[in-house]
């Protein structure tokens, strides 16, 4: 048994020539005009910890094998106008050889082998193209088609035995005229054929090698590969012969799956699983391996030729291709060449690409605050811009069996597209609704639906091969790409999330009962918003039910030395392109912004509605329906019949034209329920009514320079459900406001660079967000106070005075102290922009103290009315570890700062864990590496210079930014503790891994979604409980109960969450009534 190896950067294909997706961004960039380019934002075109730039100095000197596999049945001879198929074949076969002759190592076999054309087994794909193609010229037409047996024959005498790299790539491209037969040899009709059977499995006589090969003696030098071939595809039973005109035919291996059982397997299953190559390395793969070697395969390629094959002998072939759209139709001489140069381009291009394939950067998500329970991560291959949602078990200490990975179903997506005129079914747009021009298509007189074939493109409608077919010969503005396997189920999710929200229903998991939410979002780089709801199938939790393109949706490009406006729609043809994957810097941002998922509290109109952004992808933000109910009567969202989805998902987008002051919305908007009408005296809200669900959202970054005035600061709250959603008995009536109507824009006066991602604040738990934090690009931390009696009384003030080169791009976490009183806690940093790469600037992070008793004139806080707190140096045996000194603020410092190390950023909101604050600190590196290949024709020569990446997970005591101590909440080991003067002893406080890694905290005793944590952050994903007046404060110093806790990594293993106090218990000193 073969094991699997993990690799950083792997890809299930084997280069040729290699031409590494990840290329200079800086280089490309330069390129580019400079005018246009300071008036628009300069984004990284992919995240930082993907880039890299590779020169190959010397390609692989490796060529791949190509099996020429061709009917020379006798009805080869008949015309196809003045040519016979034989005639027409011989020559595309020429042509083929010429041009691509000396690319590739070729084999050529026939069925019959009647001109004695056929290259010697022994001679493997050793002979040169050129007699390949003398060879080609003997081919002569006589004889039967018994495709599966030759099949056999020769992918088990030749081609597997000829692999000689672990990087070797085979394939087989079979030509047919005809319905195979002749696999057996006495019909129905008690006819005798002249060929004897097939024999798979037994003692068999081979008319084409004129021997007996014998599955009884293994030892039998003849069949020993006959033997190897048996024990790799396993047994098959033969199945009933029958009359057909001929030639009979075996039920089993004619037709359906016959050959499929071959060519199947070896496009999926490895058949070198011990041993060395010629190269002196593993069949599983070495570690200098620029690429997944591990699997050593065979991919099939079949082509119908003719008039001459049956409903079943197309449905033979079709199976038999290793991929669906590996099948490819002739009956003329121009499209049989047309079909052979495209599979040999499509060979090329199989070899070249070498892309990330792994975990993406995203926080897990989990499909229920309970545990055991299922996660998913989020699978990134840049060498098709795709991913993929891979579920896995949860244990019940937190941690994920690699044992079990599910994957959603996408078997009955449907797409919804929002345009200028109203949200349609791409398959049901009413005529002269949408034209090319509205996706920025360029008209030739020929192709005036290009643009509904794009969208079925974008909408996974039909198959990829049919698409780029069709924009082949048609032709179209542009050829389309194809995409293979799950590469077609997601585009790529960088920045973007997924998460579940709903009621659970409970599902058994083998031994285990678990619970899953109903719904499940995700938004990817394919333009689209993806809507799940949870699915009884055991292999697949969820299904991909409707996929939401915002077409309207607005971004600048260049424009020569201008800035134009354009849209989502006019962009979507980019992504579809046949080269969109050749290169780094084609890449394209869609909808890649975060989002906040929200369920209404228990009662009879529950309903589930989500708030996202574009990030990257567009200025605005866009607002949908999942479930639920809107009154007691009518069911919105995906809770309808199917054929409303598109009058019932979509709820609101963002103002668009010249009003849209909006920046690219990067970042997470948040929703909460607010009081658009509170006592003049700043009393307690009254909870029965006035009370709005309410969308936040910051304005983000129009352009790259912070200075430029084209980039606002301000926070926009929308009116979400244009619903009353207090107790009362106005509960649901109309609040004179729709859905996406402004309740309150709340500038910043002097604001620098744009405003980040705002964390709200209910201080009185009373399900009321009273105050929100966000920082801008100047540094700045703002407090945005709601405690106003209207939406106009609504006000901000700064809390803390920052630098520029300090930018604060995440949002902050807020820890309670006592009523009134709060630690903001932030960090500094970007890797947003191209520059940011290179960007050494000392960042840092900073608790900030702030005091919410009402009516008190704020003076912002700045560096020097802070306490430093510093890294210590390494202890010896804890090396990898990091300790913070303990320093204490002073009661006339306005809280404490800690000083990053070189190169580090934060651009993570950090996660409160009882009064611990753990920030995720991230650090980008260029290393050059020199590669040499040596004597290994799998490796180039190689210089190349890669972005490395840490991650630092830091753990802060909240209060002053210092140690930790055995009562703190931490995710350290108990065994790397160290003395500090003046504390005791001190837990380390974080640890670093490399690559981009995030987490979850996973809390067993927490059990329900509530978005609202012990210190009153409210405004992220979850089911809101009841309004209440009279709700107790939670306990932010204790945990409630001892059950494992933990750090749910994106990759790697789950860090355990150790220490803190246990409500209840006994204390042990005075001392801890002041922790």
């Amino acid at each position: 048994m073969k094991k699997e190896r993990i690799m950083k950067n792997k890809s299930s294909r084997c280069p040729g020539s290699i031409r590494p997706m990840i290329y200079s961004i800086a280089s490309a960039l330069a390129l580019m005009g400079t005018a246009a380019n300071a008036a628009t934002s300069e984004f990284a075109k992919v995240p930082l910890y993907l880039q890299n730039e590779s020169k190959i100095d010397k390609q692989p000197e490796v060529k791949h094998n190509i099996m020429l596999f061709i009917d020379d049945s006798g009805s080869m001879d008949e015309y196809i106008g003045s040519q016979t198929r034989m005639q027409i074949t011989k020559d595309t076969l020429s042509k083929v050889l010429e041009k691509h002759g000396s690319t590739f190592n070729w084999a050529l076999q026939t069925l019959n082998n009647s001109g004695r054309s056929d290259t010697p087994d022994y001679k493997g794909f050793t002979i040169p193209a050129t007699e390949i193609a003398n060879r080609v010229k003997s081919i002569k037409a006589n004889g039967g088609t018994p495709t599966t047996s030759r099949y056999f024959e020769l992918v088990s005498q030749i081609v597997m035995p000829n692999v000689k790299y672990r990087c070797q790539k085979s394939y087989v491209v079979l030509m047919s005229d005809g319905d195979a037969n002749l696999s057996c040899r006495r019909d129905n009709m008690g006819r005798i054929w002249s060929r004897p059977d097939f024999g798979y499995g037994y003692d068999r006589y081979s008319k084409y090698y004129n021997r007996n090969i014998y599955i009884s003696n293994p030892f039998d030098e003849d069949s020993i590969l006959y033997n190897e071939a048996y024990n790799y595809f396993g047994a098959r039973r033969h199945g009933f012969c029958k009359y057909e005109k001929g030639g009979a035919y075996d039920t089993s291996w004619d037709r359906n799956d016959g050959l499929a059982f071959f060519s199947k397997k070896l496009a999926e299953k490895d058949f070198k699983t011990e041993g060395m190559d010629e190269a002196g390395k593993s069949w599983n793969g070495d570690p200098k391996d620029p690429a997944d070697y591990s699997k050593q395969l065979v991919q099939t390629f079949t082509v119908g030729f003719g008039q001459g094959i049956t409903d079943s002998g197309k449905k033979y072939l079709q199976l038999a291709a290793s991929r669906p759209e590996y099948y490819y139709e002739a009956d003329k001489p121009e499209s049989l060449s047309k079909a052979f140069n495209d599979i040999v381009e499509q060979i090329k291009s199989d070899t070249k690409n070498v892309g990330y394939d792994d975990v993406g950067a995203t926080a897990p998500a989990t499909t229920s605050s309970s545990l055991p329970g299922m996660s998913a991560v989020i699978g990134l291959k840049t060498n098709s811009w795709s991913s993929q949602i891979i579920f896995q078990r949860l244990g019940k200490d937190g941690r994920r069996s690699e044992e079990l990975k599910l994957y959603p179903s996408f078997a009955n997506r449907k797409t919804l597209i929002n345009t200028d005129s109203g949200t349609y079914f791409i398959n049901n747009i009413p005529n002269n609704t949408l034209n090319n021009a509205y996706f920025d298509v360029a008209d030739n007189g020929k192709n005036s639906g290009e643009w509904h074939d794009l969208l079925n493109w974008t909408g996974r409608v039909g198959d990829d091969k049919s698409i780029q077919d069709k924009s082949k010969n048609t032709p179209y503005s542009q050829v389309y790409r194809i995409r293979e396997g799950d590469q077609r189920d997601l585009g790529d999710i960088l920045d973007g999330s997924v998460a579940a929200v709903g009621n659970k229903t409970k599902y058994k998991v083998g031994n285990d009962t678990i619970e899953r939410q109903k719904y499940m979002v995700a938004a990817a780089n394919d333009g689209m918003v993806h809507l799940f709801q949870t699915s009884s199938d055991a292999n697949h939790p969820y299904e991909l039910k409707v996929s939401y393109i915002p077409s309207t949706m607005e971004r600048d490009v260049a424009d020569g030395n201008n800035v134009k406006t354009v849209t989502l729609a006019k962009v979507l043809k980019n992504i579809a392109k046949d080269s969109y994957t050749s290169t780094i810097t084609n890449h394209e941002y869609m909808v890649n912004g975060g989002f906040t998922l929200r369920q209404t509290p228990e009662n009879d109109t529950q309903r589930v509605f989500m708030f996202g952004a574009m990030g990257q992808g567009g200025r605005g933000a866009y607002a949908l329906n999942i479930g639920g109910n809107v009154d007691k009567t009518t069911k919105t969202g995906l809770d309808v019949t199917d054929t409303e989805w598109n009058k019932t998902v979509p709820l609101f987008e963002t103002i668009k034209g010249e009003k849209n002051t909006l920046g690219y919305t990067i970042g997470t908007p948040q929703i909460g329920r607010v009081s658009v009408s509170r006592p003049a005296d700043n009393g307690r809200v009254d909870t029965q009514e006035n009370i709005r669900y309410a969308g936040f959202l910051a304005s983000g970054y129009r352009v790259e320079d912070k200075a430029d005035t084209k980039n606002e600061t301000a926070l926009y709250v929308y009116e979400m459900l244009g619903k009353e959603v207090g107790t009362g008995d106005k509960r649901g009536n109309g609040t004179g406001k729709a859905p996406g109507d402004l309740l309150k824009k709340i500038e910043v006066q002097d604001g620098v660079g744009g405003l980040s991602t705002p964390t709200l604040v209910d201080t009185d738990f009373d399900g009321v967000i009273d105050v929100a934090y966000a920082g801008d690009r100047g540094g700045n931390m703002y407090r945005f106070d709601l405690r106003g009696e209207k939406p106009d009384n609504w006000k901000v003030v700064k809390i803390f005075t920052g630098s520029p080169s300090k930018p604060i791009t995440s949002a902050p976490a807020v820890s309670r102290r006592r009523a009134n009183e709060y630690v903001v806690i932030f960090g500094t940093g970007s890797e947003i922009y191209q520059n940011d790469l290179t960007n050494k600037d000392k960042q840092s992070i900073y608790g900030i103290y702030e005091d919410l008793t009402p009516n008190q004139t704020v003076t912002a806080a700045s560096e020097s009315d802070l306490q430093q707190q510093e890294f210590r140096p390494e202890e010896k045996g804890k090396e990898g570890y990091i300790y913070l000194t303990n320093n204490q603020v002073a009661k006339t410092q306005k809280g404490w700062k800690i000083d990053l190390r070189d190169g580090e950023r934060v651009n993570v909101k950090p996660t409160m864990i009882l009064r611990t604050a753990v920030v995720t600190v991230r650090r980008y590196d260029s290393v050059t590496e020199e590669k040499s290949a040596g004597a290994d024709v799998c490796l180039p020569t190689s210089t190349s210079v890669k972005t490395v990446a840490k991650t630092s997970f830091i753990g802060v005591n909240a209060d002053n930014g210092g140690a930790l101590n055995a009562r703190s909440a931490r995710f350290t080991p108990d065994t790397v503790i160290r003395k500090l003067d003046g504390f005791g002893m001190q837990y380390a406080n974080g640890l670093t891994q490399d690559g981009v890694i995030n987490f979850t905290f996973l809390n067993p005793s927490k059990l329900d979604d509530s978005p609202v944590t012990a210190d009153g952050d409210s405004g992220g994903t979850g089911t809101d409980k009841e309004l209440s007046v009279t709700s107790s404060t939670p306990n932010n110093k204790c945990f409630s109960n001892k059950v494992t806790r933990s750090l749910l990594l994106n990759k790697g293993e789950s860090l355990a969450v150790e220490g803190g106090r246990i409500c209840g218990l006994k204390r042990i000193s005075w001392r801890e009534l002041f922790f």
